[in-house]
């Protein structure tokens, strides 16, 4: 553990800010370290300063005056408490410090069937689909134009530096263009509108232009997608749609709950089933008939508790 600490200088900041992973501060309080520094911070915490004595402490130095004696060198020992306290205030120090060197991000989240468009700082414009999230540092957009997503979104990005939109799946780079990213799980779609942009995971990177697009899974090349007619813009902003294309049974119901918000229970074998489709966005009767019905799925569906249960085998 001390290896740990030595590699880390924010490590007992992070503990302080009750950061660590569950494993990690479990093997931290286990070790002798932890359990040193575990003691420092509740003794701080029970840290009583002592009542002085004015009066006695100035008949005292009045004796002490009268004294001829020679002085001698005298080391002064501060209370084990005091060690305690001051090696608590370094601790603290260093989690103040921890925190206000953060960036501070701009968040962006919306829920289910919510669509929020988001102009950034350089005037470029997200559109942001249900159950996403975007998030970048405004401190740093003018010289970084770097953006973390998780969900779907359509970009319509200016000219200016390198425009970069990193997710857990891959990370799409352009400098001017629009275009838009479905990442959903271990999924990762990416559709260029216009301009160009690049995708890149791992070892793998791919150009697309106009009407191109590839999809990653697990980080991986999965297989290149053909937009045979192109509009300007998706179809789930232009005209409420959403557009799926060789998926598997569970990705198409975790986009019906992501839009509509149900609690939608299936089991193993039907959510390995494929589905190619589309369905509105706005009907949800409708939107479920057309993705249940593309594999002959029965179901009951509870509209006052919006559950979607898929019956059968």
């Amino acid at each position: 553990m001390s290896e740990e600490l030595n590699d880390s200088e924010d490590f007992l900041a992070k503990w302080l800010a009750g950061e660590l992973s569950p494993k990690e501060e479990s093997k931290f309080l286990a070790s002798a370290e932890g359990q040193e520094y575990m003691a420092i911070v509740n003794s701080v915490e029970k840290v009583a300063l002592p009542t002085y004595d004015v009066e006695g402490e100035l008949e005292r130095l009045k004796n002490k005056q009268k004294q001829t004696l020679k002085p001698t060198a005298k080391v002064i020992k501060f209370p084990q408490v005091f060690r305690y306290a001051a090696a608590a205030v370094i601790i603290l120090g260093a989690y103040l410090i921890y925190q206000v060197a953060q960036p501070k991000y701009e968040v962006y989240k919306t829920i289910a069937g919510q669509i929020e468009t988001i102009v950034l700082p350089d005037k470029s414009i997200v559109t942001l689909n249900a159950n996403s999230t975007l998030k970048y540092n405004p401190d740093k957009f003018d010289e970084n134009r770097h953006l973390e997503l998780s969900g779907e979104a359509f970009f319509e990005v200016t000219k200016g530096i390198n425009f970069e939109v990193e997710t857990d799946q891959g990370i799409v780079k352009v400098l001017g263009t629009s275009f838009n990213i479905w990442n959903r799980e271990n999924l990762l779609d990416v559709i260029c509108y216009t301009g160009k942009v690049n995708v890149s995971e791992k070892s793998y990177t791919q150009d697309l232009t106009p009407g191109d697009g590839v999809r990653l899974i697990n980080g991986n090349f999965d297989r290149l997608l053909d937009q045979n007619q192109l509009n300007t813009r998706p179809l789930w902003i232009t005209e409420g749609i959403t557009t799926l294309d060789a998926v598997t049974m569970k990705e198409a119901l975790n986009e019906l709950s992501n839009i509509y918000g149900i609690e939608i229970i299936s089991n193993k074998s039907q959510e390995a089933l494929p589905y190619t489709g589309t369905f509105p966005n706005t009907e949800l009767e409708t939107a479920i008939r057309l993705v249940l019905g593309a594999n002959n799925i029965e179901y009951t569906f509870d509209q006052a508790n919006k559950k979607l249960v898929l019956t059968g085998n």
